[in-house]
């Protein structure tokens, strides 16, 4: 069976479809043609690794990969992954989890018409908040994982510039670290469609496809512009991120920031000012009970690539 030897797993709306396009353009890996989201260990885990591995026949020579971002806050796919999948490179695009939300709620408006403003969207969808627990949610794949299998990728860096930060990624996947895509894939935008009931029914229409094997047929569709038809609007139709909902955000996340910086050895407070906002206690203070200090030293013995 042709298995993948690397896989994306995260975060949503952290860029995996921007990394996508930048793997696909290197000669040495080959991804899925005809979809982007396998979602194997959540939505296709029953079908077995037979069909999982038919996803990458014709690899060949190749590092074959996927980017499913589903994965990285499951709880049950980092028992799943190494169980079928034991010495898989895993990389992970981590993104300000403030920002990441406030796509998040921009994403579920474009595609359920969803009438709330952000606020209501966090109370209706606590979930959203906890994609963005990035050291709660990595913990998890650290517990059965080694750090040196891996590797994250800061989303600011990638879209800032990814010819800086791509090179760390092919080393960390062992193809050639000089590759230099011809162009830059998209940036992928959230829309509101003008007319939502016929979007979401072509969602439906391609999300069955996409199950059924024809995933080719939904790439060239998105390909000749149909999405167009739906007359999507780009700069308007989404509630704003508020100061008051940014700030209580920025407290939610803080403690999880500053024990993922330990991780990474990078400091992600000063990176992603989402967070940042209004911490007026240093470092030290912030992390000083027991229970921080034991997470702390945690952290420190796992170090992860970046």
């Amino acid at each position: 069976m042709s298995l993948p030897d690397f896989l994306v797993i995260g975060a949503l709306k952290a860029g995996t479809t921007y990394l996508d396009g930048l793997l696909r353009a290197h000669p040495e890996l080959c991804l899925p043609a005809a979809v982007k989201e396998v979602q194997f260990f959540t939505r296709h885990y029953d079908r077995g690794p037979t069909w999982y591995a038919r996803r990458f026949a014709g690899s060949g020579s190749r590092l074959a990969g996927e980017v499913s971002p589903q994965y990285l806050s499951d709880p049950r796919c980092p028992a799943r992954i190494h169980e079928l999948l034991p010495e898989v490179r895993l990389l992970v695009s981590l993104r300000d989890p403030v920002q990441r939300a406030y796509s998040q709620y921009k994403h579920w408006v474009q595609v359920s018409n969803y009438g709330g403003d952000f606020e209501k969207f966090l109370a209706d969808y606590p979930g959203a908040i906890e994609e963005g627990r990035y050291f709660v949610l990595l913990s998890r794949y650290l517990d059965v994982f080694p750090a040196q299998q891996l590797h994250v990728v800061i989303f600011e860096d990638l879209v800032r510039n990814p010819g800086d930060a791509m090179p760390g990624i092919f080393n960390f996947l062992g193809v050639d670290a000089g590759h230099t895509p011809s162009e830059l894939p998209p940036a992928n935008v959230s829309t509101r469609p003008r007319f939502h009931r016929a979007y979401a029914g072509a969602k439906r229409v391609s999300s069955w496809l996409n199950d059924r094997g024809g995933g080719r047929i939904v790439a060239s569709a998105k390909r000749r512009g149909v999405v167009r038809l739906f007359g999507e609007n780009t700069a308007d139709g989404f509630g704003s991120l508020t100061p008051r909902a940014a700030a209580a955000l920025g407290d939610a996340y803080r403690d999880d920031v500053a024990m993922l910086s330990m991780l990474l050895e990078r400091d992600l407070l000063t990176t992603w000012h989402s967070v940042a906002e209004g911490w007026a206690v240093s470092k030290e203070t912030k992390l000083s009970s027991a229970r921080r200090r034991s997470r702390l030293d945690s952290a420190r013995q796992l170090r992860v690539r970046v």
